[in-house]
């Protein structure tokens, strides 16, 4: 039964309702933190502004500080007319995100400021059912406000990063490009496709590989030299070699003795072509889920002793296969490498290997640094 009290607290609330300010009540001038300027609508909806007004409200402005960014997607430094076009369409969406979700902060900050307005005047009159309802809506706000909050701040980084690109060395710009890509779909779920380059025209599957014949050198172990019949091509291989293991600082305390990532490597060469093997090893189930996948086209950076680098790609998908007994999630990605790529690995020591995942970019110390310059050095052997 709805008593006479009851009846005077909704009676105040309802009042309360009508003279609160809302988005409804007035147009607002609001701003991005990467510079863009809004108005939001009397129906929630924004629109550009060209130039800030001098009616702007600073309290409005969500974010630390206005900051002017030169847009370098146009920049003549970058002459690729396809990096210049991806990075255009990565920055629209990414500024279209930052606005939606400046304004949607902005508008749920107001409801917070109504809500708990309300609550104080519930809490007053004593009403405490009333009280508690208001204070569960508080909260499913604070959800809205906090999300679109991260999706405002980090479009905000993104952009900054995309703005900055033009810095980057001209032989590193593809890959961090990608990386940006790869990061803003993780996170923001933008719809850019990675930056492709020549890919190989076959591939071939490591898992049935059946070695027709085996060769021993001092420092060799040739495991397969001869036609792939399944090919019909001439193939020569050598056996996976540990290259790295990789453990994060945050994961030593709990992995003691053992890396959370292996990697073997080992070198084919295809009909004249050569190819990098990485057989990967994560002590995690949940790899698939935390590191996703390495795509077809995917790229793979090493950097040598002596600073140089190149970027090869992978020539098809490589997703991670559970070991039931161990627990452990194997990927195995093949990169295809270029006749100049051979020369660094035939002439220098290994220093760094970054992959990019379908999760991001990650980046990893070679402890065996002349692996690969021995291997290449059995190939040669068998021709």
């Amino acid at each position: 039964m709805i008593n006479k009290n009851t009846y005077l607290a909704v009676f105040i609330l309802l009042c309360c309702n009508l003279i609160q300010p809302t988005l409804v009540s007035a147009q607002q001038n609001i701003d991005t933190k990467s510079g863009q300027l809004l108005t939001v609508q009397s129906n929630g909806s924004y629109t550009y502004r060209v130039t800030k007004t001098d009616s702007d409200d600073d309290s409005n402005f969500m974010g630390a500080e206005i900051i002017a960014l030169e847009d370098p997607t146009e920049n003549t430094e970058i002459s690729d007319l396809q990096q210049r076009s991806i990075l255009r369409k990565l920055k629209s969406q990414l500024q279209t995100i930052e606005a939606k979700s400046t304004v949607d902060r902005y508008k749920h900050k107001n409801t917070l400021e109504q809500l708990k307005t309300k609550l104080k005047k519930a809490k007053k009159i004593n009403e405490l059912q009333v009280a508690a309802d208001i204070k569960n809506e508080i909260e499913a706000v604070e959800v809205h406000y906090d999300l679109a909050n991260m999706r405002a701040e980090e479009s905000y980084k993104l952009i900054k990063k995309v703005n900055e690109i033009a810095k980057v060395k001209e032989d590193e710009r593809l890959m961090k490009i990608n990386n940006l890509i790869s990061k803003s779909a993780k996170t923001l779920n933008t719809d850019v496709k990675l930056i492709q380059t020549a890919v190989a025209n076959y591939t071939f599957d490591i898992d049935n590989i059946n070695p027709d014949q085996i060769t021993h050198g001092e420092d060799c172990n040739i495991v397969f030299s001869g036609k792939d019949e399944s090919l019909n091509k001439d193939r020569i291989e050598h056996s996976p070699q540990y290259l790295f293991g990789y453990t994060s600082d945050k994961l030593k305390h709990f992995l003691k003795n053992e890396n959370f990532l292996e990697c073997r490597a080992y070198l084919t060469k295809l009909d004249g072509d050569y190819y990098l093997n990485l057989d990967l090893d994560l002590a995690t189930k949940d790899a698939s889920r935390n590191y996703g996948f390495i795509d077809k086209d995917d790229m793979i950076k090493l950097t040598f002793i002596n600073g140089d680098n190149f970027v090869a790609n992978s020539i098809y998908r490589a997703e991670g296969k559970l070991e039931p007994y161990s627990g452990h999630t194997i990927y195995e990605a093949v990169y295809k490498l270029q006749d100049i790529e051979m020369e660094l690995i035939e002439d220098l020591e290994l220093d760094k290997l970054a992959i990019i995942w379908s999760s991001g970019f990650e980046e990893y110390p070679i402890y065996e640094i002349d692996i690969l310059q021995k291997q290449l050095k059995c190939l040669k052997k068998e021709e």
